[in-house]
């Protein structure tokens, strides 16, 4: 039930709009090359159309999608800015590197090590594609690599500019619950995701092995006493997902979704799941290795 959900939020239906104006000329959108050289999106924005593809090593759909990303960037690659994004979130350049070659990939590949880039085009769920015209306009969100993907880039490669955008409903935007720190004593906050104890079990076995361990000493930590909350990154998750996460690991404590995800990129989360422990309120440690007992109690 859990991982039909998961498809299902996966392949979220799109909604269309001609009303939402999202532009990347903001400074702070900046992405890192395979050299570790930094580049500002803005230096491409605003000049010709931009598309943007954001992706996982370890997402089974954007594998899938590759050969398709790859066509698409040898048909329009002349007429279009094209950037491979990887979201940066329990990955690293091995693995990017790997997938280049296994695909051919010849398109400019970048990540969004900040995550502020995701953040703004309202990332919810990789594969992710935003497509940009030649204003700077954001014209089209989705997640597959279908007919209307094809039949934008195809509009974009003629005349730079596409009469009616096609983006992803915001409608729902939902603002994430504020997270308090006391003064004083301890207090712990687990970043996590609800789907990488099983959807990671293929792909990054040991990675799925930490996630459910990690809950599960969160879990004895919280019977000791210990002030713990949960934010779950808003990836592929609502609040359905968080119940179940809750009643498949009888979790005790709070868990609140991320929404905006602005705690993962205050706090540089880019690996779950991480234990960041505050004491008088000061951040003390960080801990993303569950495979020893967690003592927060010497702290």
């Amino acid at each position: 039930m859990m991982k039909s959900k998961y498809i299902t939020l996966l392949w979220v239906f799109l909604y269309f709009s001609s009303s939402q104006h999202l532009l990347a000329n903001e400074s702070n959108l900046v992405l890192k090359n395979q050299q570790g050289e930094l580049f500002e999106l803005n230096k491409i924005v605003g000049k010709k159309p931009v598309y943007l593809k954001f992706w996982a090593t370890w997402c089974k759909p954007c594998m899938e999608q590759m050969p398709h990303f790859q066509q698409a960037y040898e048909q329009y690659g002349d007429t279009i800015d094209t950037i491979a994004i990887n979201i940066d979130l329990n990955d690293d350049p091995t693995a990017v590197a790997a997938v280049k070659k296994q695909f051919n990939l010849t398109m400019p590949i970048m990540s969004d090590h900040t995550a502020k880039v995701a953040q703004h085009y309202q990332f919810i769920g990789t594969p992710f594609h935003v497509l940009l015209d030649k204003t700077g306009k954001v014209i089209f969100q989705g997640h597959q690599a279908d007919k209307a993907l094809d039949n934008t880039l195809r509009l974009l490669s003629h005349d730079g500019v596409v009469a009616k955008a096609r983006l992803l409903d915001e409608g729902n935007k939902q603002v994430a619950t504020a997270l308090v720190i006391p003064e004083h004593g301890l207090k712990a906050i687990l970043y996590t995701a609800t789907w990488c104890d099983w959807y990671l079990a293929d792909t990054r076995p040991k990675m799925a092995t930490n996630c459910a361990a990690a809950q599960k000493q969160i879990n004895l930590l919280t019977n000791q006493g210990i002030d713990i909350e949960a934010r779950v990154s808003q990836l592929w998750t609502d609040q359905a997902a968080v119940d179940e996460y809750i009643e498949k690991f009888k979790v005790i404590h709070p868990v609140y979704i991320d929404h905006g995800n602005d705690l993962f990129i205050d706090n540089k989360i880019s690996s779950v799941p991480t234990l960041v422990i505050y004491k008088n309120g000061h951040m003390v440690n960080r801990i993303s290795d569950f495979s020893s007992p967690v003592n927060l109690q010497s702290k």
